[in-house]
């Protein structure tokens, strides 16, 4: 056992020659192996041992057994007691223990590395709960040998290896009772369902590690060509390039879109096969404005050539009309469009840029001068050999968002449109020279872009 658990050290450079390393010691066989193992190969090992206080005087018992093992030993131990049961709440035991045992590990370990106890066997059991529960290819590459600072040295020992590792040097060890509960899922396939193969195949536990083995290779590879496909893809403020998602392979696909979900801060715990599907379709469908439901009250919509995905809390701002008097200078739409008006004195300089529309203002009806988002039946003409077209088809032939259309800043008066946000002023309206010139400035301070 002590030359596969030196080979997986070094395979996986786990930890090098001499290096201190904190073992994670239950007081069970594999823990307590792990401690033995590491120690009789020469590194220096502290140990920690978390008393979760779920089973009582046994839980005591695994306490007082991992100190007398430490003192006979001479290894440092350091020993928490938390109540997972009081910690959980309402979320599940299990998943609460493993929170506060890794974050309580992360504490005590003070920058070294850590050692857990996984063995080949929990491996193959992984690997066979993440199958009963319908998982992906990643789910079947089981245990990670190496998760940050986190190394398993036995993840390649079958658990009879160890019993045996510890009967040879007379080493007893404890034993949790809640292992024989088949209630638990793993329980219940470590008990019934490994034995099984075994009897089809004695090596079953080695075969799962070299599936495991090559699963893993092939998965960094995916996730390379994945990682350069999201690159490819940045447009930034949540928004990705959709023609390299579609060009790539499907395999590199799925995963690039979950690396996209990723950046947007959403655990891929929450992301099932089902979402993935759903943002393939949008990727082709013919739609330029669909939308999907995400995980975590978030939600993905394509936007023509761009993907986005948004947080749902973004709700709709409203946007009443809002009649103005010139001079004006002020936020409006809850603080999400900046407008300025103002006619221009002779002397100033007469100045034309992107969505600062200078009017003659004998065009202008004042008193009903107001901003406004689009109406039915509005129309613009931008050129003087142009006819007037509908603010609809201009915003089409833009390629603006369905959802931005009803966000965007209107002027206009009782005649008519006079100039839109991000398109341009109607030609009928533009000042030929700075004489009787009234200059607005609309600038749009959502996330959106407006």
């Amino acid at each position: 056992m002590l030359d596969t658990v030196k080979r997986t050290i070094s395979d996986y450079t786990m930890l090098e020659t001499g290096e201190n390393v904190l073992v994670a010691l239950s007081g069970g066989a594999d823990s307590v192996a792990l401690l033995l193992s590491l120690r009789e190969l020469g590194y220096p090992v502290r140990a920690f041992h978390l008393n979760h206080c779920l089973r009582g005087a046994e839980s005591d018992r695994d306490e007082a057994f991992c100190r007398r093992l430490c003192d006979r030993l001479g290894v440092e131990l350091a020993v928490e007691r938390v109540d997972i049961a009081a910690a959980a709440g309402d979320s599940a035991v299990e998943e609460t223990a493993r929170r506060i045992r890794y974050a309580r590990l992360e504490h005590a370990a003070h920058g070294a590395k850590i050692a857990v106890a996984h063995n080949a066997d929990d491996n193959l059991e992984t690997m066979l709960f993440h199958l009963v529960r319908g998982t992906g290819a990643k789910g079947l590459t089981g245990i990670p040998p190496v998760r940050g600072r986190i190394i398993r040295p036995l993840i390649e020992v079958e658990r009879r290896e160890i019993e045996a590792f510890l009967r040879e040097r007379g080493q007893d060890f404890v034993t949790d009772s809640t292992n024989a509960d088949t209630a638990y899922t793993r329980n219940r396939l470590r008990q019934e369902v490994v034995p099984i193969l075994r009897e089809l195949n004695p090596q079953a536990v080695q075969a799962a590690a070299r599936l495991s083995r090559q699963l893993r290779q092939d998965e960094t590879c995916l996730q390379s060509y994945a990682q350069t496909c999201v690159q490819l893809c940045a447009v930034g403020n949540g928004a990705w390039k959709i023609q390299p998602l579609r060009e790539a392979a499907s395999a590199v696909r799925s995963r690039a879109l979950r690396l996209l979900l990723e950046n947007a801060d959403m655990p891929l715990k929450d992301v099932t096969a089902k979402h993935i599907s759903a943002l393939e379709h949008l990727l082709e469908t013919a739609s330029p404005s669909a939308e999907t439901d995400l995980p975590n009250g978030c939600f993905a919509r394509r936007e023509y050539d761009v993907l986005r995905i948004i947080p749902k809390a973004e709700t709709a701002v409203e946007r009443p009309e809002i009649p103005f008097t010139v001079p004006f200078a002020g936020m409006i739409w809850k603080d999400t469009v900046r407008l300025t008006a103002k006619k221009l004195e002779k002397s100033e300089v007469f100045y034309k840029t992107f969505n600062t529309f200078c009017l003659d203002c004998g065009t202008i009806d004042f008193e009903s001068l107001c901003v406004r988002t689009r109406r039915t039946g509005d129309t613009l003409r931008l050129t003087e050999n142009g006819g007037s077209r509908s603010l609809k088809k201009l915003m089409i032939d833009r390629k603006i968002p369905r959802y931005m259309r009803n966000a965007m800043a209107v002027i206009a008066d009782k005649n008519g449109v006079i100039a839109v946000q991000d398109i341009g002023a109607d030609c009928s309206r533009t000042a030929k020279n700075n004489a009787n010139t009234l200059q607005i400035t609309v600038k749009g301070l959502s996330k959106n872009g407006l």
